[in-house]
């Protein structure tokens, strides 16, 4: 697997220059440019350096590194919304347009563990937080056709039931067709067994009597909470001596932040080099573990901080800026489709909320635009790249047939620092001039900006109408491309 270069660092001007000077006499690959290391993008103090930085990057396009997949960004909703029917009079298949077509709609979450199944109009028990039909089923299959999409339903297991849970599975084969990719066994089952032997057992049995019900029917796990990574490897263990027929993926849940407990966090965590470290182990673990057992690793349920998101971080502009870096992040790692969480509640939004329903209509918060501006950069594969400040600017470059695309998101809070001159040296001469999409808010809050966000000059629209891009010019002079980088903005450009 290719990654970015994990020395974290801002490099002087007359370094930088001398290094690239170097590199372009020389046609070499790469450029060895001194360094000085910090510990996460908030320790940048643009005060000791020049009011402009200078980067070096080198992009290394015959080292091939893992696929960007279309349909990478997903959406996962609570299945308790499923049972409200929260989405059957608004436009969510057009917003699920605009993200590309073949994305997964995951429904699960707690609530996925909390609602109930009935066909046949039976009263919901004591412990049900709402009820879940065919009727509502057909809903959701009509917005995952509309859209193109694809679902993963989660049946219940805190309360076991497997011919319950076969009987929702044979239904929803029914109804959704070839939009169903999977059932998933459970949500988070490291918060209710008390061993993974239990689960294991509760598990086989579900997908034992799924194939039964619905041949053909594929299932997912073991969907566990993100600080119970343990699990993955006693999953594969456990698959590897007894392996599920119609296993579809082996899935993970991460957020890297938590307010659980009453904790608060920042946007400088957010996208510091801490919650990096720990976005890349799990994804890792997950991608580790579905190697080993020939299946695909999926991001099912994630967001920026679990328990419903931090005001002022997760519905900020920072939340679009780390929605971008990490879905690349993901899926240079090798993770196939990742499904960011909806947190739509009988209250409103919570802030992590990608699509925050309001009078017949959604609407797009900051970190949807980070999703989309994933989804903008198309697929392909990565490619080597050599980047000496992946602290503060993050950088991918993903190739496809003749084209290459750069992405640079500079995460540096624009209140401390200034914009960033990039050198790019492609790697090749076969280039030629990019087209560059900017990410950026116009509010002054920066960071912390709810408004004011636009990509490629745009914005989303009501029933998630998204115009093409503005699109500004980027000139190649041999194998060499320029641009300035503002702090609190990404760009995505396409080399042809």
């Amino acid at each position: 697997m290719i990654r970015t270069s994990h020395v974290h660092a801002r490099t002087r001007i007359a370094a930088v220059c001398a290094a690239v000077a170097a590199l372009l006499g020389s046609g070499a690959a790469h450029a060895n440019v001194p360094a000085t290391a910090f510990a996460s993008a908030a320790d940048h103090r643009h005060a000791a350096y020049p009011s402009a930085s200078a980067l070096a990057i080198a992009v290394h396009p015959d080292q091939i590194g893992n696929p960007l997949r279309p349909g990478f960004i997903g959406l996962s909703f609570g299945a308790a919304t499923l049972a409200a029917d929260d989405y059957a009079a608004t436009d969510l298949a057009g917003y699920l347009r605009t993200l590309g077509r073949g994305g997964i709609l995951r429904i699960g979450g707690n609530s996925g563990d909390g609602t109930f199944w009935t066909s046949t109009g039976e009263a919901a028990p004591s412990w049900a937080a709402g009820t879940i039909t065919p009727q509502k089923l057909s809903h959701l299959a009509a917005v995952a056709r509309a859209a193109d999409w694809r679902v993963v339903l989660a049946v219940n297991l805190k309360h076991p039931d497997a011919a319950r849970a076969a009987d929702e599975a044979r239904y929803a084969q029914q109804i959704f067709g070839r939009s169903l990719l999977a059932i998933e066994i459970g949500n988070e089952p490291n918060f209710y067994y008390r061993s993974e032997t239990a689960y294991f057992a509760d598990f086989h049995a579900y997908a034992a009597a799924i194939e039964q019900a619905a041949p053909g029917v594929r299932v997912t796990g073991p969907d566990a909470e993100t600080n119970h990574q343990a699990y993955l490897p006693a999953f594969t263990a456990d698959e590897t001596a007894n392996p599920t027929p119609g296993l579809a993926e082996i899935t993970d849940h991460t957020y890297p932040l938590s307010v659980c407990g009453g904790q608060t966090v920042t946007a400088a965590q957010l996208l510091g080099t801490g919650a990096v470290r720990y976005e890349s182990a799990n994804a890792d673990a997950l991608v580790s573990a579905a190697r080993a057992l020939h299946v695909t690793p999926a991001m099912t349920e994630t967001n920026s901080v679990v328990c419903a998101g931090e005001a002022g971080v997760s519905d900020a502009f920072a939340s679009s800026l780390w929605a971008l870096d990490y879905s690349l992040l993901l899926a240079q790692h090798g993770v196939a489709n990742a499904q960011f969480m909806d947190g739509t509640n009988a209250a409103g939004c919570d802030p992590y909320t990608p699509l925050c329903p309001t009078t017949g209509d959604l609407s797009p918060r900051p970190i949807y635009y980070g999703m989309l501006a994933a989804s903008l950069v198309g697929s392909g594969a990565f490619v080597g790249l050599t980047n000496p400040d992946t602290a503060d600017v993050r950088a991918y470059a993903v190739r496809e047939r003749r084209q290459l695309t750069v992405v640079l998101d500079d995460v540096q809070d624009p209140a401390t620092s200034a914009a960033t001159t990039i050198t790019l040296n492609l790697g090749t001469t076969r280039l030629h001039d990019g087209r560059l999409i900017a990410l950026t808010t116009s509010d002054p809050a920066g960071l912390a900006a709810t408004g004011g966000i636009t990509l490629g000059g745009r914005q989303v629209g009501p029933h998630g109408a998204f115009l093409p891009p503005h699109a500004s010019h980027v000139t190649v002079r041999g194998e060499t491309a320029m641009v300035t980088v503002q702090p609190g903005s990404a760009v995505i450009i396409r080399f042809d």
